[in-house]
């Protein structure tokens, strides 16, 4: 069993169910302070036992593997997982029930981020996607008095459903084609006798399905009225982790499904459809973006556009049949993820300091003359929609600058790939004109009268969160080099394992 591998997991599960149980015996007066600091302690003892520890090796008889790439979907797990509970924490003491069982499910939640990265099959990939997503239908709802929260989860339940009969089906026929649900196998099986239509049947419904987990088009329908629904810190947790496990699971499908047939035909048909799928997802959630209003709708649309980037870098994993520039595409989906994650939750602890003053999220009111209530929370966004444009030195340059990077290595085997980088660029230019809307409203503009009180007091929790996501966003940007290198033996790890 080799229980030791998995600590780090054990001890998330223990904290998630050590907050529900503070929740319920800690005096009424101490349990919104309680709960979050359970949680919190918990995910940064996982995170050092994943940085310092560094478990190697395989556990419940072969089907789960610690190695450089768990390594890294953990460590972004637990240690963004800190971050979300710094956003959370002033919002769950406004709450007057449900604190502990908040934390616990936010902490199963990042428990199922931490395993999709470890698992070996096909099946172990689908529960602990599950676990993920069934608790995020729970925690979109979790306002049960604010009829917008009830929509989202009833929205995202519906949709994920879907999503799920896809990948579970996907998997069955990839079963009935291939004969196992081992990667090994079906790796070697790709090798051997190539596509046969039933199995890229199953390989296109379980790709379906995981487009619905990222918000890619044309599965994206249910990210804007889900992201503006929900409470603004499950936003940020759908943002960041659950786009995040839904492109590690695609990295993994792709590296033993996909890449395997680089070459032939039917590789030639995967570059197309992961590029038509990019495109049109990038283009449209930078087109979408353009007229909203609302912030959190304009950052759903932002993140659709931003998983079109990242959708760019598979396209280029799948293009080409050198190994070199299939870890570096690899490493720049990886580094993406990693810059996104710290950007988008940076973004939503301004949004939701912002909300928690009861004026809404409409950019001419809420965020109007921003600078002037709070220096602080209008230079945090105004770095965040920096780094999601990809203005330097901002983290989010260096994810695009690698995404393009890979896209230039993979055109010399695969030429049309050229195309998708010039669509990339496109919607680079497209975003600068809605993040720099939203930077004038914060600083050119008047504070309006709709908008709050004149002064906007920042809680001590959401202080550090935006201390955090300043010095990763500009560290990241000027001093990027540990986490490539690290990234780049995650990618490494990924194509040995197969």
């Amino acid at each position: 069993m080799n229980l030791h591998l998995i600590l780090p997991e054990i001890v998330v599960v223990a904290g998630g169910m050590l907050a529900v149980a503070v929740d319920l015996l800690a005096p009424a007066s101490r349990k919104g302070r309680a709960a979050p600091w359970v949680a919190g302690l918990a995910l940064l003892a996982a995170t050092l036992l994943v940085v310092l520890g560094r478990p190697e090796g395989t556990s419940f008889f072969g089907h789960h593997r610690s190695d450089a790439f768990s390594r890294f979907v953990r460590a972004v797990a637990t240690g963004g997982g800190v971050l979300l509970v710094l956003i959370s924490a002033p919002y769950t003491r406004r709450m007057d029930r449900g604190h502990g069982e908040f934390y616990g499910l936010l902490l199963f939640a990042l428990v199922g981020v931490m395993l999709v990265g470890a698992v070996t099959d096909l099946m172990g990939l689908f529960v602990c996607l599950e676990l993920l997503t069934i608790t995020s239908y729970v925690l979109a709802a979790f306002k049960r008095t604010d009829v917008r929260s009830a929509e989202a989860g009833l929205k995202y339940l519906v949709v994920g459903a879907v999503s799920s009969a896809f990948l579970l089906f996907g998997v069955a026929t990839v079963y009935g084609a291939a004969g196992s649900v081992e990667f090994a196998s079906l790796s070697a099986h790709v090798v051997g006798k190539g596509f046969s239509p039933l199995l890229a049947l199953g390989t296109g419904m379980m790709l379906v399905g995981l487009f619905f987990k990222v918000s890619a088009v044309p599965f994206h329908v249910w990210a804007p009225d889900v992201y503006q629904g929900a409470p603004t810190p499950v936003t940020a947790f759908l943002s960041s982790v659950s786009k995040s496990a839904g492109f590690v699971l695609l990295l993994r499908v792709a590296s033993v499904l996909v890449v395997p047939a680089a070459g032939t035909a039917s590789g030639d048909a995967w570059v197309s459809f992961f590029g038509v799928a990019a495109s049109l997802t990038l283009l449209y959630g930078n087109l979408a973006a353009i007229p909203q209003k609302d912030v959190k709708r304009l950052l759903a649309y932002s993140s659709i556009g931003h998983a079109g980037y990242m959708l760019l870098g598979l396209a280029a994993l799948v293009a080409t049949a050198d190994p070199t520039v299939r870890v570096d595409a690899a490493t720049a989906v990886l580094v993406y993820v990693f810059a996104y994650y710290v950007t988008t939750t940076t973004a939503f602890t301004v949004v939701a300091v912002v909300s928690a003053q009861g004026k809404g999220h409409r950019a001419e009111t809420a965020y109007a003359g921003l600078h002037r209530r709070s220096p602080l929370l209008a230079f945090a966004m105004l770095l965040a929609l920096l780094s999601l444009a990809g203005v330097p030195p901002m983290a989010g340059l260096i994810g695009k600058f690698l995404v393009f990077w890979s896209v230039v290595g993979a055109a010399q085997s695969h030429p049309s790939v050229v195309v998708l980088g010039l669509v990339g660029a496109l919607g680079v230019v497209l975003s600068l004109y809605y993040y720099l809307l939203l930077i004038r409203e914060m600083y050119a503009k008047d504070p309006s009268p709709e908008g709050g009180p004149a002064t906007i007091r920042v809680p001590a929790a959401a202080r550090v969160s935006v201390a955090i996501g300043i010095a990763a966003l500009v560290g990241l940007g000027i001093y990027w080099a540990p986490v490539y290198d690290v990234a780049r033996g995650a990618a490494e790890a990924l194509f040995a394992s197969r």
